[in-house]
């Protein structure tokens, strides 16, 4: 009898995964296990985000990380469920909560197109779409859903060009199952305006309740929803705050809601396979007042989750669940633990590799200045008193990190576009973007600069802003996107440039970095800046010197030994130096004046050495005087203050 092959039951009593005597529930009753009632193994996933080639689980233990079998591993599991299934005369749903290929050149090179294969082969019954589907526009969520061979579900949008399925009625040995797909109203405010253009997003809750009324209609008892809309971190202070300020519906008919909320207001959901948060849970959440159960995985394919559904054949109601794992119903995809499929895990990291290999930049070919630059109509809303830095021989380069940009919404649109104008510098790299939509209103106030946007990012949004008339714009990249946990989620965002000034042009490339803050953040950002040293010193092995490297990187230039993350950059002075050096130890220059502490830093590459020693400058800008006060400042636009290297570019 080989080990392997046999039923999952086997599998797993070898692996110590199932613990019967701690697996059942107060839901779980004897009787259930009776063909009375039909045994459903409900798979799920949510927020993908392309993360199914093997990897190593830094979350886990960032000294020796276990390894992950990723998709392979998942597709091991799900095959031996169905076996399982099969012999016991059970019924398997594989379901997924949205958020699919965003997040690493696996997912996104083509457009998600390799995410929707692997996701046939594994067999899925129905998927959200999520909030990141939209990354390419309403076409190709439409062209992705044609080629998969289940359906991408969503009843709350709706577009001239595409309207998705509704719902989906599976009939399981004559019973019937109600699936109904939502998309969170809030995706727009996080995406780009052209990304959800023609794209109607209507309110959850009386969908819910529409379509519930709709399942019932056809005979549907036993109803799940795949809801992107989340569930949060530490769910039970959050849904007790909830409970504590709720008055009634109108409280949350003009915001944004989780899948608690809904569970709570809405009657005629059993369960909900929850999407859009990475907080993954190992039990299911149960209402206390509706009983629906709520059940979201961790984020970027580590884990799959699996519940065990019992539904009365005759009445087609859900009668109970039961946990498979010790722990609950989640189940890390650990090769100790899951033997990943041989072929496909070999086929996935040759994908991942082609798609993350560095790729050198062409500055060789002329590049014209934007045809389209024109000079932005004057702002002077506040009536800022605030100096042009701009001088036409410099390359002004500032880092901003906007802290939940906007964080007074049109005051803080107009404040910032304002002092950005007056400052006139060429580049700004921000950090902190909540909102992209807004983030894309106050880029209308200023017609003179374009922007590059983090594609990749988890948690914040970073942008490039450069001015249109000095710079061409060459190419973008996100490294570490196929592996961005030292970087907090949030991979670095490189643009590449021709700086223009009458006959002379020099390439220029910059990264926009937010490194990990507090917490395991020493460790995290030590690696990260090591991955980052790396990372460059290939490039300038190409010729790439012309490198500024700047943004939040959450740690400060004068400490020593141990608390240290920038020994890789400190060490080698051959080929990199902190702009930031001569006035990060100045309490009077701190970049972040709450603490008091100097956070945002200007590294360059030796390509900009010379300038730098040619009376270039480099200062953290002072805000407050500005805004009158560093309180009105910290109220309006940020607790961080934005630092400005001008870089004499004269020879």
């Amino acid at each position: 009898m080989k080990q392997y092959t046999q039923t999952l039951i086997s599998i797993c009593l070898i692996l110590g995964l199932f613990a019967v005597g701690n697996s059942q529930t107060a839901t779980f009753n004897k009787k259930f296990e009776s063909p009375e009632y039909l045994k459903i193994h409900l798979l799920f996933t949510n927020d993908l985000h392309g993360g199914i080639a093997p990897s190593k689980a830094w979350f886990m233990n960032p000294e020796f990380p276990p390894d992950l079998g990723g998709g392979a591993g998942m597709l091991t599991y799900a095959n031996e469920i169905r076996k399982e299934a099969r012999r016991e005369g059970a019924e398997v749903l594989l379901l997924d909560g949205g958020n699919i290929f965003q997040g690493t050149p696996l997912g996104m090179a083509d457009s998600g197109r390799v995410m929707i294969d692997w996701m046939n082969q594994m067999g899925y019954d129905a998927s959200a779409i999520g909030l990141q589907e939209f990354l390419f526009g309403i076409d190709n969520i439409a062209d992705l859903d044609a080629r998969a061979e289940f359906p991408l579900l969503s009843a709350n949008i709706s577009a001239s060009s595409y309207d998705p399925q509704d719902n989906l009625v599976k009939d399981l040995q004559g019973v019937k199952i109600g699936i109904v797909g939502l998309t969170t109203t809030n995706t727009p405010n996080k995406l780009l305006p052209e990304q959800t253009e023609g794209v109607q997003f209507d309110n959850e809750m009386p969908i819910v309740r529409e379509q519930v009324k709709i399942l019932r209609e056809q005979g549907v008892n036993c109803i799940l929803g795949l809801f992107h809309l989340g569930v949060p971190y530490q769910r039970e202070n959050e849904f007790a705050e909830f409970i504590d300020t709720y008055e009634d519906e109108s409280d949350v008919t003009e915001r944004v809601i989780t899948n608690l909320e809904m569970a709570h207001l809405v009657d005629g959901v059993d369960l909900i396979v929850s999407g859009g948060t990475n907080a993954g849970y190992n039990t299911p959440w149960e209402d206390p007042q509706t009983h629906t159960m709520v059940i979201q995985g961790y984020g970027g394919a580590s884990n799959i989750g699996h519940i065990i559904l019992y539904v009365h054949r005759e009445s087609g109601t859900l009668a109970g669940y039961k946990q498979p794992f010790s722990r609950g119903v989640l189940l890390t995809l650990s090769t100790d633990d899951v033997k990943p499929n041989r072929k496909l895990a070999k086929k996935l990291s040759r994908l991942e590799a082609k798609r993350s290999q560095p790729q050198k930049r062409d500055f060789s070919v002329p590049q014209a200045l934007n045809a389209q630059a024109v000079a932005s109509l004057e702002l002077d809303w506040w009536e800022f008193d605030v100096p042009n830095y701009g001088k036409d021989d410099h390359l002004e380069v500032a880092t901003w990190n906007m802290e939940w940009f906007p964080k007074a919404n049109d005051s803080t649109i107009t404040a910032v576009a304002e002092i950005m104008q007056k400052i006139n510098a060429d580049i700004y790299a921000v950090q902190e973007i909540g909102s992209l939509q807004k983030f894309a209103e106050m880029m209308e106030l200023l017609p003179a600069y374009d922007f590059q946007v983090t594609r990749q990012s988890s948690f914040f949004d970073q942008a490039i802003i450069y001015k249109k008339g000095v710079l061409t714009f060459v190419g973008r990249e996100e490294p570490f996107s196929d592996a961005d946990y030292n970087f907090a989620g949030r991979p670095p965002l490189r643009a590449d440039f021709i700086w223009h000034h009458g006959d002379q042009a020099e390439p220029v490339s910059v990264l926009d970095i937010h490194l990990k803050c507090c917490g395991n953040g020493l460790e995290r950002r030590k690696k990260s800046v090591d991955e980052l040293h790396e990372y460059l010193t290939i490039g300038m092995e190409w010729g790439e010197d012309n490198i500024i490297v700047l943004g939040d990187w959450n740690d400060q230039l004068d400490d020593v030994g141990i608390v240290q993350s920038f020994g890789s950059f400190l060490d080698d002075t051959e080929n990199f130096h902190f702009a930031t050096s001569s006035i990060a130890g100045d309490v009077e220059q701190a970049s972040y004046p709450s603490w008091p502490s100097f956070l945002d830093h200007i590294l360059i590459g030796k390509g900009f050495f010379d300038e730098f020693e040619n009376g270039s400058t480099i200062q953290t800008l002072p805000v407050e005087a500005w805004l009158g006060t560093f309180e009105n400042y910290e109220a309006i636009i940020s607790d961080h203050r934005p630092v400005l290297m001008q870089l004499n570019m004269s020879h």
